[in-house]
């Protein structure tokens, strides 16, 4: 009894001694102001031993104030160089621990090889040391302590453990996400790979998942970004960019290079996301090459959703505005987006076409209505008149139109008024002395009212109509393709666009329509589209049906108007492609099916 009164006494002792013990730490701690101290020398050192480990302790004084959606990042790695096998089977029966205090435990991954597209190889001896960066999640407001161990993977592992040192390099407070990024040859860390949980291997799919649990989803709605640039000289001919949120499937073109998707597309049910990258599980198996910097990038990371309030723009391709779901619009009568390959070019998507109408009817009579051009319709005198289901205006004619109402107090409707604020907040149109002045770039619209073919149909020719707006070079190749154009043919396009009541006197305007409509279709359904369709309704007026060549009435057709059009559809679609990577009937990257 008289032996156990020393231990019984020196056990208190020893603890409150450790816990006198306050040490700088070694690491860098970034983006707090609080001082984080060690409670004993491997602590401040940030070194575990692997014979020896015992728990490394940390304290904040004042205790951290953890700003809400962050994350705690650390950055760690094997302190000294060992031989493979050694780190192997160290690394197969521990596994470090993270206890935050009155917040979650959390276990440390070694790297990133439990995800299976990053396989470890052996670091070469001349290389830099390999660093893994870890995020997790902070589910409290206030941390006073934190600790981390060194756990057995297993309850039955034993025998002596091979001495290698863990090393704490670096602690940081980051913006809350879920994903995987490596950096690349150019960035700070280059090489580095930085992972979070619920990130996960869909073994042998060559697909990573993303499925946090409820309680660490973003309450505000997230977004997803998939960037993989393609290294020069490398192509991904089998496949673009990938990712399924639920049972939606968005993806790239071949060799598309990022993929964004925004918090109004996610669908109602989003989890589990999985995502794909074709081949790049064979690039970024070489981790000797990660850490000499000289890997590719890639970033597959889910935020939380940026705050976009209305009518501030929704980067979007056409084809994300395509699918988007109306019952995640900001405003229950139109949506406004940014086309985010082209920004000076906004994209409006209306519920029905009266609200379609109130927006932008009187600037498609001021702009492009024969016998209207020019001037501000009033509502009664167009009240009877169609305008248009899908519309398009350059910031020209936009500055035009809103600087005569503005000088003759002409009493625009509400949406009119709406939809200038928007253009000058944009940019596409200015105040400059008192005037209004075009800027850069133009809109486009489609409405809701559309059906689904017809939406995509006008998605396509709209958006060429944009691209024509803010590209000089695409404006000039269509002038000559035009200036060349079968005059014979040529007569039969323009009596179809004085048909659809186009002011034809409008050179600008007619060229326009030419180009938009040789690439509103695929070009392989040009020739029937412009040699059977068209032509058909020109025919029906006994007065226009003059500048129809000669019909085969064994097919019903005309044949040189298809032929002529089969060629400047393909000319068109090739031009486009060089270009942009767009064809004729798509200017979207990114295309929404759902299972």
């Amino acid at each position: 009894m008289i032996r156990i009164f020393p231990v019984l006494f020196l056990c208190p002792l020893l603890t409150v001694l450790s816990c006198v013990y306050k040490g700088d730490v070694n690491f860098p701690v970034r983006g707090m102001d609080q001082v984080l101290y060690g409670t004993s020398k491997a602590a401040s050192a940030g070194i575990l031993n692997t014979a020896k480990p015992k728990k490394l302790e940390y304290r904040f004084e004042p205790p951290l104030s953890v700003p809400p959606l962050c994350s705690l990042e650390l950055e760690y790695g094997f302190a000294a160089k060992a031989a493979e096998h050694t780190r192997n089977e160290i690394k197969k029966n521990y596994q470090p621990a993270l206890h935050i205090g009155g917040g979650d435990s959390w276990a440390l991954p070694w790297d990133a090889s439990f995800l299976n597209v990053l396989e470890e190889g052996e670091v070469k001896e001349s290389g830099p040391q390999y660093s893994f960066h870890y995020a997790v999640p902070l589910s409290v407001d206030r941390i006073e302590s934190f600790s981390i161990e060194m756990i057995p993977a297993a309850p039955d592992v034993k025998g002596k453990v091979p001495e290698l040192n863990w090393e704490l390099r670096e602690l940081r407070l980051v913006t809350q996400w879920y994903g995987i990024v490596r950096s690349g040859p150019g960035y700070e860390g280059s090489g580095a790979i930085h992972a979070t949980p619920f990130v996960y291997s869909l073994n042998g799919t060559g697909r990573l998942g993303i499925d946090p649990p409820s309680r660490f989803r973003f309450a505000g709605g997230s977004d997803l970004s998939i960037i993989c640039p393609v290294p020069a000289g490398e192509g991904r001919s089998s496949g673009g960019i990938a990712a399924e949120l639920g049972r939606r499937r968005f993806e790239t073109r071949a060799g598309g290079e990022e993929l964004f998707i925004h918090r109004g597309n996610f669908p109602a049910e989003p989890y589990p996301i999985t995502v794909e990258i074709p081949g790049i599980g064979e690039s970024l198996a070489d981790n000797s090459a990660a850490v000499a910097g000289e890997a590719p990038a890639f970033t597959i990371s889910l935020l939380p959703a940026a705050e976009l309030a209305f009518p501030n723009p929704v980067p979007a391709d056409p084809g994300l505005i395509l699918a988007y779901p109306q019952g995640n619009w900001r405003n229950r009568d139109y949506e406004v987006f940014r086309w985010e390959s082209f920004p000076s070019l906004l994209i409006f998507d209306t519920a029905d076409y009266a609200v379609q109408d109130r927006l932008l009817k009187r600037l498609a009579f001021f702009t492009e209505k024969a016998g209207y051009r020019g001037r501000l319709a009033s509502d009664a005198e167009i009240a009877d008149q169609h305008g248009w289901n899908a519309h398009d205006y350059r910031s020209e004619d936009l500055a035009r139109f809103f600087d005569l109402a503005r000088a003759t107090h002409f009493p625009l409707l509400q949406e009119e008024r709406e939809l200038e604020g928007i253009l000058l907040d944009a940019g596409i149109i200015r105040r400059s002395g008192g005037s209004i002045v075009s800027g850069e770039g133009g809109i486009i619209s489609i409405s809701r009212e559309s059906p689904d073919y017809l939406r995509t149909l006008f998605m396509v020719h709209e958006g060429f109509h944009g691209l024509f707006f803010i590209d000089a070079d695409f404006r000039e190749w269509t002038r000559r393709r035009w200036e060349k154009f079968d005059p014979a043919i040529k007569r039969f396009i323009i009596s179809y666009f004085d048909y659809q009541h186009y002011d034809i006197k409008d050179e600008y305007l007619v060229i326009n329509e030419f180009m938009a409509h040789c690439l509103q279709q695929s070009a392989s359904r040009a020739p029937r589209y412009f040699g059977e369709t068209l032509a058909s309704r020109i025919d029906a007026s006994p007065w226009r049906r003059t500048v129809l060549p000669k019909k085969d009435e064994a097919s019903g057709s005309w044949p040189a108007i298809a032929d002529a059009f089969r060629l400047e559809a393909a000319a068109f679609s090739d031009y486009v492609n060089r270009r942009w990577g767009l064809a004729a009937g798509r200017v979207w990257q990114i295309s929404v099916s759902d299972e």
